[in-house]
């Protein structure tokens, strides 16, 4: 391991996605930073994929190709390449998207071992090449956040740069989890690990090219039911009052919320969005 470059290991999950799979790569060789090693982790591709990646291994010894014979789902593919790696840091990709070619420097360069991780604003990308910012900040460089601020919404973006003994350490991706599968992650990792940081600059750009029928994620379970099962699986987590607010914002999503709940969400936690939400929902 280079002493001012260390190994930081890149993990993609992918499955039937090549063509998409090879922007995402390249965006990984154009990386400023040279120390690196990517684990691509195929969930049984049967579009090529394993000849593609195969070949792409002989030519670059820092690549390397993990695969599942049958279909296991992104979370555990995703274990694959972090069990596996041997990266001091390591990060994620999804097999859609790409890095700008600064992003494995930039998190190595203000790596501070107080936070449990770091992650940036990334682009959302069009079709129509249309770019909007993700989240929409103010002119701060960045913003330090707790688990508290990962309850009830994923302020950490889809993917996030920590040691790889951390992630490890957590096991990694919930297997169980078929939704909101980052959002666990991340909320276990703050948990145990503390505050993290959120950069205002985007280092990511997140596609949005699919075509019909082709999804990001899976979206074969509702979002409230991802939503309850959040808080079910990570109850340590969660305090009596935080499971009651969560079911509080699942009801609002199936609109069964009384206007009573919406004002004492409303006063509980000082914000009357929840009060005109309820009276909108009442009168629909």
């Amino acid at each position: 391991m280079k002493n001012s470059q260390p190994l930081v290991t890149i993990y993609v999950s992918t499955c039937n996605r090549m063509q998409k799979l090879k922007r995402a790569i390249n965006s990984v060789k154009l990386q400023d930073y040279d120390n690196w090693e990517l684990i691509v982790c195929d969930d049984a591709s049967s579009d090529g994929t394993q000849d593609y990646m195969t070949q792409l291994c002989q030519l670059d010894k820092r690549i390397s190709y993990l695969r599942n014979n049958v279909n296991k789902g992104a979370c555990e593919t995703r274990n694959l390449g972090i069990n596996s790696a041997r990266g001091f840091f390591i990060t994620g990709l999804d097999d859609d998207d790409e890095f700008t070619s600064d992003r494995i420097s930039f998190f190595v360069n203000n790596w501070n071992d107080k936070y449990s991780f770091l992650c940036c604003n990334f682009i959302d990308r069009y079709k129509d090449n249309k770019d909007v910012l993700h989240y929409k900040t103010n002119s701060k460089n960045y913003f330090s956040f707790s688990y508290k601020d990962l309850l009830f919404d994923n302020t950490a973006s889809n993917q996030v740069f920590t040691l790889t003994e951390r992630l490890q350490a957590i096991g990694g991706f919930d297997k169980r989890v078929k939704r909101l599968q980052d959002w666990d992650t991340w909320l276990r990792l703050s948990f145990k690990y503390g505050d993290y940081i959120r950069f205002n600059k985007s280092t990511y750009i997140m596609h949005h090219d699919h075509d019909i029928g082709e999804l990001r994620v899976s979206q074969n379970e509702k979002i409230t039911e991802s939503l309850h099962d959040l808080v079910a699986r990570n109850n340590e987590i969660y305090s009596t009052e935080d499971a009651s607010f969560m079911a509080f914002l699942i009801n609002m999503k199936k609109k069964n919320t009384s206007i009573f709940d919406g004002l004492y969400w409303t006063f509980k936690k000082r914000n009357p969005k929840y009060f005109i939400k309820c009276i909108i929902g009442a009168f629909k």
